[in-house]
């Protein structure tokens, strides 16, 4: 009898060790699950900003491709607006074209079009393209005389340059001086 009770001592203790043992090995291996799970996570978050951001941009690509289509027509609605006498000017059809050519510019402003503004600016390369110039070259102060085809910014970036008649303003001839 008293040799069952060592045994039985002696089990109880090897048992004790086995699961103290088999307790921090629980433990290493729940707290190398948190860690996978907290990278799985982070993996997971960077992927959807990822996502998104690659969404905006095909988005703004495909905005700025419809956008570079409908110059031409916003260049067509401006010449037939052009007309500088009274008469058409009070013409019906006129002030229709007139109209749907400021819907469409106001709707395109919302979607990030806007017009460069030009005349009576200083000649800015990055905003303009000078096609023609009208005194001295290499005069210094430059500016925009005439715009012949108005450019504009999409989002803040150059879309198309606004083409411009530069010389110097009589004003600006006292920047020489």
């Amino acid at each position: 009898m008293e040799e069952r009770t060592e045994d039985v001592e002696e089990m109880t203790e090897e048992s004790a060790c086995d699961c103290s043992e088999e307790l921090e090995q629980l433990e290493r291996d729940k707290a190398q699950l948190s860690q996978q799970l907290l990278r799985l996570k982070a993996d997971f978050d960077n992927f959807r900003r990822r996502t998104q951001m690659q969404i905006e941009e095909v988005t703004r690509d495909a905005n700025k491709n419809l956008i570079e289509d409908l110059l031409p027509i916003l260049d067509n609605f401006e010449r037939a607006l052009q007309s500088d006498s009274e008469d058409a000017q009070q013409d019906p059809f006129i002030q229709g074209m007139a109209m749907v050519y400021n819907g469409l510019m106001a709707t395109l402003a919302n979607h990030g079009l806007q017009p460069i503004a030009a005349k009576g600016e200083l000649f800015d390369p990055c905003l303009h393209e000078a096609v023609a110039m009208e005194g001295e070259e290499g005069d210094d102060c430059l500016v925009v005389l005439e715009q012949i085809q108005t450019g504009y910014l999409f989002n803040e970036k150059v879309l198309r340059h606004t083409k411009v008649l530069v010389g110097q303003n009589k004003e600006e001839e006292k920047c020489q001086k």
